[in-house]
């Protein structure tokens, strides 16, 4: 009976029906209006009041979760987000100190038995990035990966059919490590895919799939990933 008066009123199939439909519009997109004088502390208070709940449980509860979980974690580390979603209970993971990790996801696959993801000191990654690990990855000192990027050491699936099928993971020769120098600016949505490295104080443009080597100081950006400015160290 109430879900058919309610459709009765979204059709608005009458003034009865059309009256309780801007009715309801009205409740529920009114707000009060804004007083800059009264609102305006409000709002800092708020944001005040947020951010401290969030340190505090960052503090006593993610961070210390986290690093029981790693082979080793410096001093310093930040977990803005919570606390990443870690696959595999075989995965290594070692971090130095300063490390800032967003809600990422790092998972390892089952053909090696102890796969390792390091990161060194003062490194970040930024929301949303995903890093699949079935041997290794290596993020180096001061390297900044922004959001929503994926870094793969493998192609997570094999290329054969059947082996697909039967749900076999990748062969062990199809995998190849990836390693991130020192002082690497990676942009948000890139793709880093098995067998790559990319030099110190590298810069990765937004939107590049890497699928080679990048050397030390340069720019590289597109689909694939080429060098758009070299040397930047004289820039």
């Amino acid at each position: 009976m109430i879900s058919k008066i309610i459709l009765k009123i979204k059709r608005q199939e009458n003034a009865f029906y059309s009256l309780l439909y801007r009715t309801a519009k009205m409740l529920l997109f009114c707000s009060l209006p804004s007083i800059k004088l009264i609102h305006l502390p409000l709002y800092h208070l708020h944001n005040f009041i947020f951010m401290a709940i969030k340190r505090f449980i960052q503090g006593t509860w993610s961070v210390p979760l986290f690093k029981a979980r790693c082979h080793s974690a410096g001093k310093g580390l930040r977990l803005p987000n919570g606390i990443p979603l870690i696959i595999g209970s075989h995965l290594r993971i070692t971090l130095g100190d300063d490390v800032t990790i967003g809600r990422s996801t790092i998972g390892s696959g089952m053909v090696f038995d102890n796969p390792v993801f390091s990161m060194g000191s003062h490194s970040s990654i930024g929301y949303g990035t995903s890093i699949s690990v079935a041997r290794e990855v290596t993020i180096g000192n001061n390297t900044m990966i922004s959001f929503n990027c994926l870094i793969m050491d493998n192609d997570d699936h094999p290329i054969n059919p059947n082996k697909r099928l039967a749900k076999q993971p990748v062969s062990k020769k199809d995998v190849k490590p990836v390693k991130i120098g020192n002082n690497v600016w990676i942009g948000a949505y890139t793709s880093i895919l098995k067998g790559v490295t990319i030099g110190d104080n590298s810069i990765i443009s937004t939107h590049s799939v890497v699928t080679g080597d990048v050397p030390a100081n340069c720019i590289y950006g597109g689909v694939p990933a080429k060098e758009i400015k070299h040397d930047i160290s004289s820039s």
